[in-house]
């Protein structure tokens, strides 16, 4: 007859027999418990090097778990010694297991209801990599690139706020008037916006600019880029607010077919231009993330249609939310 392995009684206290059970815990928590069912060893895993009861462990399996560290950790299992120890804690975990067992644990309600995350987990896992693991064809990966170009090509883009003063390019009066209004306003932006604290430029344009669309917000404009700000205030606008450079950066009067423009740079958004191969290994993930949602959609639809279903809408309706403040049904509208 074989000598029972026996695992010590337990402390009261932290000891190394603790602390070895609970590192069993943690290194059979990373690895795949596939090739244990029902306490059989599957076959062909090699020879066996330990008997506990009647469950064998194989050498491939105490490899397999080793593998399964990470390399930091498999370093201090490689002398005879420290896989003995290694060894130790897997029995001591496989005796905690058969006594869960014998126990009558595996029929837990919280353990099947992990158990049946797991499989979910693991059947997700399965049909995405299913999915993905066809290669992708060049041509749909060009194909792609050619028709979201703005997804790898855009404009350099700034953000500006002007104060606008309204002086048709007709009105040759109005538009000096406007002219030496505007010169007088910058002056004194100028002399208020030494204080970084305060936003003298948006102010003044709240209280003076007649843009209705931008006066409420300090006369922002968003981020525009060229074509953008040309379409809407000209080509003399859009060259003097992409002269500014830096953030707070106020310019010089502007006069443009529409009036009179204070102009103030508050950021900038470089542009972007990718080639096919730059942008290839995004598009590459991102065809393998629908390709796996698409198989997901798929098993969910096929399921579902060879699925008898039925939905008890009058019972769900009054299970109670723990905590919850409870609604009153929506009224059904009479025949």
């Amino acid at each position: 007859m074989e000598p029972s392995i026996l695992i010590p009684p337990m402390p009261t206290r932290p000891s190394r027999v603790l602390s070895s059970v609970l590192a069993a815990i943690a290194l059979s928590a990373c690895g795949n418990s596939s090739s244990r069912t029902s306490g059989q060893t599957p076959q062909d895993s090699g020879p066996v090097v330990a008997v506990i009861n009647d469950r064998s462990l194989s050498a491939q399996e105490v490899k397999a778990k080793l593998d399964e560290q990470p390399l930091f950790v498999r370093n201090r299992y490689t002398t005879a010694e420290k896989k003995k120890e290694f060894l130790d804690n897997l029995i001591r975990f496989e005796l905690l297991v058969q006594e869960a067992r014998r126990q009558g644990l595996e029929n837990d309600p919280d353990v099947r209801a992990t158990l049946e995350k797991v499989m979910v987990q693991k059947l997700l896992r399965k049909q995405q990599e299913a999915a993905a693991s066809a290669p992708l064809d060049e041509a749909e990966l060009r194909k792609y690139y050619d028709e979201h170009r703005s997804e790898f090509s855009k404009p350099e883009r700034i953000r500006v706020s002007h104060l606008f003063l309204a002086a048709p390019a007709s009105d040759t009066a109005l538009r000096a008037k406007s002219l030496a209004e505007a010169t007088k306003i910058l002056a004194d932006i100028k002399s208020k916006e030494s204080d970084p604290l305060k936003t003298a430029f948006e102010v003044t344009a709240t209280q003076k600019s007649q843009d209705t669309d931008s006066k409420s917000t300090g006369g922002d404009l968003g981020y525009r880029s060229r074509e953008e700000l040309t379409q809407a205030w000209g080509s003399a606008f859009t060259e003097a607010a992409f002269a500014l450079q830096t953030p707070s950066e106020l310019g010089q009067v502007v006069e443009t077919d529409k009036g009179i423009h204070l102009i103030k740079l508050q950021n900038r958004q470089p542009g972007m231009d990718q080639t096919f191969d730059q942008a290839k290994p995004r598009i590459e993930a991102r065809l393998q993330g629908e390709r796996r949602a698409k198989a997901m959609d798929g098993l969910l639809e096929k399921l579902q249609a060879q699925a008898k279903i039925e939905v008890k809408d009058s019972v769900l309706e009054q299970i109670q939310i723990e905590g919850a403040e409870s609604k009153p049904a929506a009224s059904q509208p009479h025949p």
